[in-house]
């Protein structure tokens, strides 16, 4: 491995619905693609975004936008429904079963190719729910990436590997990469299903500088091992508009929790441009995740 500092950081976004699992809108898909772009292009940074076939229709313009501003295109899933087992409790979703997974890959892939002219290769599963289903049937379709593993909650790999077909968070044989999800283990994390070690929501709910602080100090722990350092994260759309604080629909009135809404919109937008900047200022190199698959590949496997 190469041990001279290298620092990799891929930026990317998760183009669903508003607020996740919680609404069906897609404000954050319609407004908030254009000031991302924005932002990404007064730093010089390339991106992957991750649609789900229901944002692709429901809002066309901003996929077109992403392909013409020269960033990836990827996929996450047809209605960003839940395709592998739950890592954490959210109520009303329910899984689905394992033998429904490669249709609705396929079918998500498919719809996305159609209507953006671009064939999807990197995925990341919602809620980084995944599982050995969704890894051989995204190996099967020809994908290069996957970004679905949450190292908070996994807990072991912080680097890139390809998975077994026997289990998907363990190395193996498939083609295709895993690509972790950052996350700061040099938080002492109080809870059982470790999230606050998770680098989402920290932009909003602390600060940009905050989480590129917490990036630099995991880079540093994998220097010191020799290794050259990654971080990987995932954001969303809806985060860069501000969002409600109360849903109210015909059955319930839904009060959202303070980290889902706190500084939504501009606030956002900026903690997002001081973020990369200080990275860029460490001497951080940033790339679409189908451009990293190329550069770990022929730099990092081929040397060893």
């Amino acid at each position: 491995m190469d041990a001279k500092g290298a620092l990799h950081v891929l930026v990317s976004f998760d183009m669903e619905s508003d607020i996740g699992s919680w609404t069906n809108e897609h404000r954050g898909v319609a407004e908030g693609t254009g000031p991302i772009l924005e932002v990404l292009a007064g730093h010089n940074v390339s991106s992957t975004f991750f649609y789900t076939g229901a944002s692709v229709l429901a809002c066309p313009d901003s996929p077109a936008a992403v392909k013409a501003a020269g960033h990836e295109i990827g996929c996450h899933t047809l209605y960003h429904e839940s395709v592998g087992p739950p890592i954490f409790n959210v109520p009303g979703l329910t899984p689905l079963l394992p033998e429904e997974v490669p249709h609705r890959l396929a079918r998500a892939t498919e719809l996305i190719e159609e209507q953006t002219g671009v064939r999807p290769v990197s995925f990341r599963a919602p809620r980084g729910w995944a599982s050995n289903q969704v890894l051989e049937s995204l190996d099967r379709l020809g994908y290069l990436v996957d970004s679905s593993y949450m190292a908070y909650f996994h807990g072991e790999h912080l680097l890139p590997y390809h998975p077994s077909a026997q289990d998907w968070r363990q190395p193996g044989q498939l083609s295709i990469l895993e690509v972790p999800l950052f996350a700061d283990f040099a938080v002492e994390s109080t809870q059982d299903d470790m999230r606050d070690r998770d680098q989402w929501p920290m932009l909003r709910t602390r600060d940009g500088t905050a989480l590129a602080d917490s990036i630099m100090r995991g880079a540093r722990a994998l220097w010191a091992d020799g290794n050259p350092a990654l971080a990987c994260i995932y954001l969303h759309p809806w985060e860069f508009v501000e969002m409600p604080r109360v849903l109210d629909t015909s059955e319930a009135r839904i009060e959202f929790k303070e980290f889902l809404w706190k500084h939504t919109g501009q606030v956002a937008l900026d903690e997002l441009g001081t973020m990369i900047a200080q990275l860029a200022d460490a001497g951080a190199q940033f790339h679409t995740l189908r451009d990293f698959h190329d550069l770990w590949v022929s730099r990092y496997e081929k040397a060893n």
